[in-house]
């Protein structure tokens, strides 16, 4: 390698590059291999069978409300049974929304904004404090689908995931 003479002295400084191409080879490796895509799986309850679809966009961690044929599951707790039309009755129901699921998601956001404020060195975005999952059956009716995502807005989730069976390539 060339050198710099400093000051007209006959002393020469060089750089070695070999250490530092070294150095950066070993570090695009190591970032290489932590940024690999992971999947994220998601537990349902045994009578769902979840519609068809393409994922293109991971699964982040979120609260989860299962809707099945027979009852609506919230944070895998509370189950607000379904009539056999696939709807609640009447007067489980206050302005569209669902009663006891805007009680059940005003507890939720209040534990969350609690662990939020507990905790600020959690490396959450603020969006995950306002997003709910849903895993509904493919046969669950649009009104009773339209009551939840209603009382999830009315407690202050803005957000809502879909959650959906991975799409087989042929």
């Amino acid at each position: 390698m060339s050198g710099v003479s400093l000051d007209g002295n006959s002393e020469t400084l060089s750089l070695n590059l070999y250490p530092i191409l070294d150095i950066f080879s070993i570090l695009i490796c190591f970032l290489l291999m932590n940024f690999s895509t992971q999947s994220q799986s998601v537990e349902t309850g045994g009578n769902l069978e979840l519609p068809i679809s393409e994922v293109k966009m991971s699964l982040d961690e979120a609260a989860s409300v299962s809707v099945s044929q027979k009852d609506v599951t919230i944070q895998g707790g509370v189950s607000i049974p379904l009539m056999a039309n696939g709807d609640v009755s009447p007067d489980q129901v206050d302005q569209g929304a669902l009663k006891l699921a805007y009680q059940e998601f005003k507890k939720l956001k209040t534990s969350q904004e609690t662990l939020k404020n507990r905790d600020k060195s959690l490396s959450l975005n603020n969006l995950a404090f306002h997003t709910l999952t849903l895993e509904a059956d493919k046969k669950a009716k649009f009104q009773i689908l339209k009551r939840i995502m209603l009382s999830g807005q009315q407690a202050e989730f803005i957000s809502w995931k879909l959650a959906v069976a991975r799409a087989e390539v042929n």
